[in-house]
């Protein structure tokens, strides 16, 4: 579907869009992408990605951003995992032998989250849940409110805590 210049560029917006959380622009991906492509060229291929459905552009000159479908192909294909080491891999299945529900789950989300240094988010598998709406708020310089909208309108708020500052 997608020519290998394609492909990187796509995965290199998502990556950048995923650590900064702006729009990332033309410009931005000519420097970090590693093709010597001019920005005129890199919009082209954006054109083109935006034709397919996996970027959007908030607004114009905003640069672009992954739609769920671009995620859905970059974690599909394009998403590199290193597997874990038998030793962590070990510990962890220690740490979830846990007899109350409602503790394994909050301990899941902390091991997720600790493993991916984002938030970690862990629900029951009843029905499908999806999230129209991720928000997080700095409270302090370690504590963040993240608020979480269903497609039903259904609004939950939790407060996060940090090892380090938090930085956006």
């Amino acid at each position: 579907m997608l020519d290998k210049r394609s492909r990187l560029l796509l995965k290199t917006l998502v990556e950048r869009y995923i650590a900064e959380g702006q729009p990332v622009g033309s410009r931005a991906l000519s420097k970090i992408s590693g093709l010597e492509l001019s920005p005129a060229t890199i919009r082209n291929v954006m054109a083109d990605l935006e034709e397919l459905g996996l970027v959007i552009s908030p607004h114009t000159s905003a640069g672009r951003v992954p739609t769920p479908r671009g995620y859905r192909l970059f974690v599909d294909s394009m998403l590199t995992v290193q597997p874990l080491e038998a030793s962590q891999s070990e510990i962890i299945h220690g740490q979830m032998q846990i007899a109350e529900p409602q503790r394994a789950i909050q301990t899941a989300a902390h091991l997720l989250s600790n493993l991916s240094h984002f938030a970690g988010v862990v629900r029951t598998p009843r029905g499908t849940l999806t999230f129209r709406q991720v928000e997080f708020l700095l409270l302090s310089e370690r504590r963040i409110l993240m608020i979480v909208v269903t497609p039903d309108g259904d609004v939950q708020n939790r407060i996060l805590l940090t090892d380090r500052p938090y930085t956006h």
